[in-house]
């Protein structure tokens, strides 16, 4: 993978609904929170659409939806999901590229995404070029931090955080308010979500070592295999068990970008 180029999902399609957990109650609640924004902006546009974890129950809310992916097995899955047809317009691109005039949505969404692209401050150039004025950009890059957050920066410290970042870092909601600012976009952070968790540390180093995870891909297999080890003995004294369920539950922050 070069330096500018975004990360395709394509070997993660089949592992993809599994890993980036989401429980019917928060996918509700996700649904009903990003529905109140999007419903009076129809139509709405959703970057690394994926396999459909958001745009699917959107859709079925009755938001109007365009979805885009790098990844055609990763849509392949969201139509395998929808019954066999598209259930609303899909296209391969590239969101630092987008395939649209100026102005033609009145909101925009992106799940999990922004970390995935080296130029994430072209795609939110792009994103605001073909949203229309007075429209919302809503974004969510990650997660609070916690437990989980501490193992993540263990790791960073082993394997290097160069090794593990692509684009926009999770945590730095601060530069993402400001690279919207330059825009002169106004920042909103929505109503929490919260979501049950039943992953224990066992389960997510396991997942690690499997390579199911984005950021392990360009790492070293025997580095990657070395920082899990010394990262999960680490935790083992860390947190206690790691077969027990380190954070029952987390929060979900979506940030709103309106318009000028």
């Amino acid at each position: 993978m070069s330096p500018g180029t975004s990360v395709p999902f394509d070997r993660a399609a089949e592992v993809y609904d599994q890993t980036r957990r989401l429980t019917a109650e928060a996918s509700a609640a996700t649904t009903q929170l990003l529905r109140t924004e999007l419903e009076p902006r129809q139509p709405c546009l959703e970057i690394g659409v994926g396999t459909g974890l958001i745009g699917l129950p959107l859709h079925r809310a009755g938001i109007r939806l365009i979805g885009v992916d790098l990844s055609a097995p990763m849509l392949a899955k969201l139509v395998e999901k929808a019954g066999g047809r598209p259930p609303f317009p899909l296209i391969i691109g590239d969101a630092t590229r987008l395939p649209f005039a100026d102005d033609v949505f009145g909101g925009a969404l992106a799940r999990h995404v922004l970390h995935l692209i080296p130029a994430w401050q072209g795609a939110l150039r792009e994103l605001i070029r073909v949203v229309r004025p007075d429209g919302v950009l809503l974004i969510n890059i990650g997660f609070s931090a916690g437990p989980w957050q501490e193992i993540g920066d263990h790791l960073d410290a082993l394997i290097g955080e160069t090794a593990r970042r692509v684009g926009l870092d999770v945590n730095r909601g601060a530069e993402l308010d400001e690279a919207m600012a330059v825009f002169g976009a106004r920042a909103r952070e929505l109503p929490t979500v919260w979501q049950e968790s039943e992953l224990t540390m066992e389960q997510y180093f396991g997942e690690v070592e499997a390579d199911v995870f984005s950021w392990t891909w360009n790492v070293p297999p025997d580095l990657l295999t070395d920082a899990v080890a010394e990262t999960k003995a680490w935790a083992a004294e860390r947190f206690g068990d790691v077969d027990r369920v380190l954070e029952p539950r987390f929060a979900s922050v979506w940030r709103a970008y309106d318009l000028p």
